[in-house]
């Protein structure tokens, strides 16, 4: 297997079209979304980029949670009458009115605290895309994080250059930027 290098790309802000041109490129000589990354410090969308959408896993998160917060509403709800019956009057052993508001809010109250831990989880784990920066990142340049083939490298110099990339390096896995 040909050892992969890591390649770091920058464009101007009003150069977002070059950019999403140039993730193309990339893609036509055969390095995977896997391998990019785009680093900006203003969040374009993935559709105008011409990437994949990512997906997280806080939405199955919070649905288990409300699930959770529905089930604990229903035990409390329905269940602990059953356990501990008190009768009051002509009442039924549940009132339904009272119990569709515990159920609502332990639902939401599932729902918020799984969503929160959901959120804390995926920004401690680990990302695997390469990784790399530069100072003009900061000032609105886009950066073109990716990693290929050493053969490919005047290819991917030659047509990144042609879409008006201002730099076009390879990455050192310590050092990262000039």
């Amino acid at each position: 297997m040909a050892a992969k290098v890591v390649h770091l790309a920058l464009f101007k802000e009003e150069q977002i079209d070059h950019a999403a041109e140039a993730i193309s490129r990339l893609h036509e000589l055969g390095i995977s979304d896997r391998d990019i990354s785009v680093i900006s410090g203003i969040p374009y969308s993935e559709r105008i980029l011409g990437r994949p959408m990512s997906w997280t896993n806080i939405g199955r998160i919070g649905l288990a949670g409300a699930v959770l917060g529905f089930l604990v509403a229903t035990f409390l709800n329905f269940g602990t009458p059953l356990l501990y019956p008190i009768r009051v009057a002509a009442m039924g052993l549940t009132p339904i009115p009272t119990s569709i508001v515990v159920t609502f809010e332990l639902t939401m109250l599932g729902l918020l605290i799984s969503t929160f831990i959901g959120v804390f989880v995926e920004t401690i784990s680990p990302s695997f895309g390469p990784k790399g920066y530069h100072p003009k990142i900061s000032d609105g340049h886009i950066g073109i994080l990716f990693s290929g083939p050493a053969q490919l490298d005047e290819k991917i110099h030659t047509a990144l250059s042609e879409l008006g990339a201002e730099v076009v390096h390879e990455v050192e896995e310590e050092k990262l930027w000039p």
